[in-house]
Parts: structure tokens; sequence; C-alpha cells
């Protein structure tokens, strides 16, 4: 029996939270833009620099993502050059203790 590709997409409209909050928290990436911002704002180059092999074009997919999502907030200051910093929204914010349960999990769990 042939088994058939699970469609991320179908996650989104799924009664189970799990697979809807999967929806949003599919891949490592997203969760290592998360462990950054949960510490601080940065711009896109700070996290182009902190998510060690993402690239530029990826990192403006998730980040678009993640901001359609309500996870983060763009933030376009009023300067030359113009700059922008990516926030977290309370919503994003929340998700701090699944970034941080991950980390202890990972420290007591993960061999180096």
């Amino acid at each position: 029996m042939q088994r058939k590709h699970y469609d991320i997409e179908a996650r989104k409209e799924s009664p189970c939270p799990v697979e809807r909050t999967l929806y949003i928290l599919r891949d490592a990436w997203t969760f290592m833009i998360l462990r950054d911002l949960c510490q601080q704002p940065k711009g896109f180059n700070q996290l182009k620099k902190s998510v060690e092999g993402i690239s530029s074009r990826m990192l403006s997919e998730k980040l678009k993502f993640l901001e359609q999502e309500g996870i983060l907030q763009r933030v376009v200051a009023n300067t030359r050059p113009i700059r922008v910093t990516y926030i977290l929204t309370e919503k994003g914010k929340s998700l701090g203790n699944i970034v941080d349960q991950m980390k202890e999990w990972g420290s007591k769990w993960v061999s180096n």
C-alpha cells in the first residue's frame, strides 16, 4: 500500500489544534527565527546572520508568512536609509514557552 504524502496546507483547516499549530510552526527555520526574536527584536540582516544556513529568499518567505499569521510584526522606521525591525506580537511572544521547553529538552536529551 502506497502512503500518501500529507499536505501541510490541509493542517490549516484541521479540527485538531496540534495540526493547526504545525501548520504555522512547520519547520526548523521557523523555530530558529522565533528563538532569535524571543531574545530581542532584530533586523533582516541580523536574522540572516544568526539563522545559520538560511538563504535570503527563504528568510524573506518565512518572515512574510509569520507576519501574515500574526506571529510577528514588521516595523519600518522613518529614517534614511529605511530600517526594518521584526518584533514578536503577543501571539508570537506566547510561543516563547515552547521555544524554552525545546531548549531544555534539547539540553537534557540531545547530546552534542
